[in-house]
């Protein structure tokens, strides 16, 4: 069993290689992004069974991240001295930079330190003793961190319009599918049934279409009341929300509508709803969930993080497949309704 586990463990790290090396030559940009984290998910779970490697895999945590708080505090509090007469815009990048890595330091070393995992993780539902969860903890926290930091970043930016290529609900599902499988363990502690089965994805009946239909409707509603509230009371942040629009360039909307849709249903559930949710619980996840979405202002994430609550308690009541369903309905929707 562990010299299968080994060859699987070796396959997923194969995966990692191959999308930084995509990345590197430029080929499937966005693909590289997802490499750290099987990589650390799948090195953790071929320790669980090995002491000594948990041992050692425990001291690089700890090592690395005293590493990154102290080269994290040094920079921020000099960095005067390393940028010089540099600009405001880098002056502000080296700042966030400096003291998200110090913020993930010490995340990560409470995640690493056993008192403070053992203290910490009952109350969210993780188990202390478990490498898998004590690194699913440490990648969820630095995410954290690194999308407020890039909030701030974003915050006065003037915005842009982002093209959508057809290559890119590709490239979504590419990312997100196997992270949610390689979290769950898929070939080194489960087959491709019970790996499904984890993450939630199962038949739906022709009932659970229909409500899947009306809870993407109450969303489009929901969106729409706040997009005209907010519109209404807050004008200033209301004329910033949109500041990133999304436009098809080599595609029809009406074709990259429901091919980004999918790719987001199906892939973020995935990884949400399906892998984080029953570990994390609904709260937590649906922070995240809302977090990633950094390119809205706050009433936007707002709303996100509500609609992650009730994708989060649908979840628990049907399926995966029930929200991923409802998720890619109203994404269509948000794409081709005009302010949906």
């Amino acid at each position: 069993m562990i010299r299968e586990s080994s060859v699987a463990a070796l396959l997923w790290l194969a995966l990692c290689a191959v999308y930084v090396g995509l990345g590197v030559f430029g080929v499937g940009s966005g693909l590289w992004g997802v490499a750290p984290y099987i990589a650390a998910l799948t090195i953790a779970r071929a320790t669980e069974p090995r002491p000594g490697l948990r041992r050692g895999l425990r001291t690089a945590a700890v090592a690395g991240a005293t590493g990154a708080i102290v080269v994290g505090v040094a920079v921020g509090i000099g960095r005067e001295h390393v940028l010089g007469a540099g600009s405001g815009d880098t002056a502000r990048l080296v700042t966030v930079a400096a003291f998200s890595l110090a913020a993930a330091g010490i995340l990560t070393l409470a995640c690493a330190v056993r008192p403070v995992r053992q203290r910490l993780f009952p109350r969210v539902g993780l188990d202390p003793a478990s490498a898998v969860h004590a690194t699913a903890a440490v990648l969820y926290a630095t995410t954290l961190v690194v999308m407020a930091g890039s909030f701030v970043l974003l915050y006065d930016d003037p915005g842009e319009t982002i093209p959508i290529y057809l290559s890119d609900p590709v490239v979504s599902l590419l990312t997100d599918v196997p992270l949610a499988l390689a979290g769950v363990g898929w070939l080194m502690t489960r087959n491709f049934s019970m790996a499904l089965g984890r993450l939630g994805f199962e038949p739906i009946t022709r009932r659970q279409v229909a409500w899947a239909g009306v809870v993407a409707a109450a969303f489009v509603v929901a969106a729409g009341l706040l997009d005209h509230v907010e519109a209404w009371l807050l004008p200033e942040i209301y004329e910033r929300e949109g500041r990133f629009s999304l436009k098809f360039a080599n595609v029809s909307p009406w074709l990259g509508a429901p091919l980004v849709a999918v790719a987001a249903g199906v892939g973020e559930e995935a990884v949400f709803r399906g892998a984080m949710q029953p570990r994390f619980g609904v709260p937590l996840t649906a922070l995240l969930f809302a977090a990633v979405h950094v390119q809205y202002e706050i009433p936007g994430i707002i709303l996100i993080f509500l609609i992650g609550v009730v994708l989060g308690v649908l979840r628990d009541r049907t399926s995966t497949t029930f929200t991923a369903l409802a998720h890619m309905l109203y994404d269509i929707a948000a794409f081709l309704i005009p302010d949906a």
